[in-house]
Parts: structure tokens; C-alpha cells; sequence
């Protein structure tokens, strides 16, 4: 369900894709931030993925509901489907590249096991005057220049530098051969997330999602506690727990109106549920959410 205060885009403030052929989109942040104040407000992006590289000035990211500085320079990866949003200084030095989500499994062709680093945020710092931030930066600017010029082979080398730089984001995002070699578990998990984010309105219990995967309850929550650390049921209430959280962050809805539309019948119920797990009163976390924003830290 979209929200109704948080805009999915292509790109920020485009509801269309990008004009041009290429498979991905590049800019450096001044390009569009400086025509929005140098702030990039929450917003989605359905089946995108973004990979920003800042090397210098100071940084702001939300992402769902929390805030907090990136230190420069850093490197980050924005996966798919999730609310984030960026303030930047104005001078700001760093760049973009906005790709499909489908397209890393082309660049992941030979190293399938790396695929797992891009399920989740990604945020890598980068020690200043290293060899690695000056590999980032030219990685970059050459990525900048063939996406700006005509010469043959442009997309070939377009992929091969973004080639590069995805593998460097899963090694250090921790992908190893040990993560490969749990393949099936961890699919199993995936199909589990997706079968979570179909129902989680409805309440189903563990053994409804365990007969679409085929496998018993036990089994489920075996794969569950080996690759996410927690159980099945728990994962069902933290799907249920982010979206209270967005609702209570960017929608209008009143405290009730969420429950309800969360599949709770009983409003004292949703409160508790809500409290249980995170720490305050639904009304609490809204108030202190509004009082954070925009540039303080969200619970």
C-alpha cells in the first residue's frame, strides 16, 4: 500500500523513467538537489536501486523512519520499495547512478552469491585519503564521462564500471562464500518476506505461510532463526511494526484508523502491540517522530 504522504518516483520528482536509452540514469547530487534546496524529501522508488557516492560535505539520510549523518566519504546503496530521503550541504561533491533492480542480476552473472548484500541498505565510509576513496573517485568521474559522451562501446563500459562497483559494495556488505552455500534457506526466507508482504494484514498464523512453502512450521522457523536471527512469527510483527511505524511517520491516518487498517480490531490492542515491541505509545512515537523532523533523529 502506498502512503499516502510519501511519493514513489524514478527519479526524485519524476513519475516517468528516464528519457534516455540507457539502462541506468546518472547525476552528480548538485544536479538535482540544488533545484530542491539541497533536500531530497521521503520518497520510494518501486523496483530501483540507487547507489550513491559522496566524497565531501555534509550529509543527512532517512531511511523509513530513522535519521542519521553519513560520514563522508562513504558509499551507499538505497535497495528497492524502501522510504529514504537525503539533506545535503551545498557543497556537496558526490554522485548517483539509479538502476533497475532486475539489472544486477546481470552484473551478479558469474557471482550469483553476491546478490544477497543488495536485499537490505548498504552504507560503507571510507577512510579520507585511502586508496580506495581515490579508486571510488575515479571510478566514478570516468562513469560520469561515458555516460556524457558518444564514443563506441559507451554501455559496454557504462556496466563494466558499475560492474566494479557493485562488487565492491557486496564484499564489503559481507557476502561470502558460507552466505552462497545457504542458498536454499536463504531463498526460502525470501519467498517467506514475500509471502509476508501479501498477507501480513491478515493475520495469518506461521502454518499458513509454511503450507505455501512446503515445509513444516518447524522447518520455517529453523530457516528463519539461521538466516535473519529470529523466528517466523517475529518477522510477520516486524513487517506489521514497519508499516505502523510509516503510517504513524507520513500518513494523516489517527492512531485508530491505522489499527484498523492493519488488520488490528481491537484499537487498545494495536496500542499495546505497538508499545510492546517499540518502546513507546503509538502516539508517543508520532510526537517524538514530528519533533525530530526534519533535522532531528527518529526513534
Amino acid at each position: 500500500m502506498a502512503l499516502p504522504g510519501v511519493p514513489t518516483y524514478k527519479l526524485f520528482g519524476e513519475k516517468e523513467l528516464w528519457p534516455t536509452p540507457e539502462p541506468v540514469h546518472y547525476e552528480t547530487i548538485a544536479a538535482r538537489s540544488a533545484l530542491h534546496d539541497w533536500e531530497i524529501t521521503p520518497h520510494s522508488h518501486d523496483g530501483l536501486i540507487q547507489i550513491v557516492f559522496l566524497l565531501s560535505g555534509e550529509a543527512r539520510m532517512t531511511f523509513e523512519t530513522r535519521s542519521f549523518e553519513l560520514q563522508t566519504p562513504c558509499l551507499v546503496m538505497v535497495p528497492a520499495r524502501h522510504i529514504h530521503g537525503f539533506r545535503f550541504s551545498p557543497d556537496m561533491v558526490g554522485h548517483i547512478v539509479t538502476l533497475p533492480q532486475a539489472l544486477l542480476g546481470e552484473l551478479l552473472a558469474l557471482s550469483p552469491d553476491l546478490r544477497v548484500a543488495f536485499d537490505s541498505l548498504r552504507y560503507l565510509p571510507l577512510a579520507e585519503g585511502e586508496e580506495s576513496v581515490e579508486r571510488m573517485r575515479l571510478r566514478f568521474e570516468q562513469f560520469g564521462r561515458e555516460y556524457a559522451g558518444h564514443q563506441p562501446g559507451r554501455i559496454s563500459m557504462l556496466m563494466a564500471i558499475l560492474g566494479l562497483v557493485v562488487v565492491e559494495l557486496a564484499r564489503a556488505g559481507g557476502a561470502t562464500a558460507e552466505r552462497a552455500s545457504q542458498d536454499r534457506i536463504r531463498q526460502r526466507v525470501e519467498r517467506f518476506h514475500m509471502l509476508i508482504e501479501q498477507h501480513f494484514r491478515d493475520w495469518q498464523p506461521v502454518s499458513f505461510y509454511a503450507q505455501r512453502l512446503g515445509v513444516s512450521p518447524q522447518q520455517l522457523n529453523a530457516s528463519c532463526r539461521r538466516e535473519a536471527g529470529t523466528n517466523a512469527q517475529n518477522l510477520i510483527h516486524e513487517r506489521l511494526l514497519l508499516e505502523a511505524r510509516r503510517l504513524l511517520a507520513y500518513s494523516d491516518l489517527d492512531v485508530t484508523g491505522i489499527g484498523y487498517s492493519l488488520g488490528f480490531r481491537d484499537p487498545a490492542y494495536f496500542s499495546r502491540f505497538f508499545a510492546r515491541h517499540q518502546g513507546l505509545t503509538p502516539t508517543e512515537f508520532r510526537q517524538a517522530f514530528s519533533a525530530a523532523a526534519p533535522s532531528g533523529t527518529a526513534p
